[in-house]
């Protein structure tokens, strides 16, 4: 399925980022995002990909109170590791689900329906901009790893693609 493999691709991607960078890359504060660094971006994708599947099998997505685990943006092996375990957890038939969402409002229900074929799209948009966001790490840091696509929405690919075509 489509989505799966392009997943699959990001993962990809992540993992050969990860694999060049040396630790200190990896965990470097940069300036332009608040101090922020690769890994923290990096333990954020691997977190929300976490909940959907954990939410698939209780039936219940929950990115608000995820935990957060530091190791993954301080060591990029077990990054590595843990990316590559999820590779073998995603790939799941659609079902119903529900997403614990923010309320201001004490008198609703925080839950809305969803599917896990969408909250995996949902990931994949969200990867997509938090590779915007380490590229621009990338940039303060100097180092040329990923090629002009990389943290491009794939539509915003496509389309310029038209426009070199036409």
């Amino acid at each position: 399925m489509m989505i799966f493999q392009q997943l699959s691709q990001q993962i990809a991607s992540l993992k050969n980022l990860i694999e060049s960078l040396t630790q200190h890359q990896f965990t470097k504060k940069v300036e332009h995002l608040g101090n922020a660094n690769i890994g923290g971006h990096t333990r954020h994708i691997i977190e929300l990909l976490q909940c959907a599947i954990d939410g698939y099998h209780t039936g219940t997505v929950d990115y608000i109170n995820r935990k957060r685990n530091l190791d993954l943006e301080t060591n990029k092996e077990i990054a590595l590791s843990v990316l590559a375990s999820l590779e073998q957890y995603y790939q799941l038939p659609d079902k119903k689900l529900k997403l614990t969402i923010e309320s201001n409002d004490d008198s609703n229900e925080p839950i809305v329906t969803t599917t896990y074929f969408r909250e995996i799209v949902y990931n994949i948009e969200h990867t997509i901009h938090h590779f915007a966001l380490i590229k621009v790490a990338l940039i303060e840091l100097k180092l040329n790893m990923v090629d002009t696509n990389f943290g491009m929405a794939y539509s915003t690919i496509k389309y310029q693609s038209s426009l070199q075509n036409a």
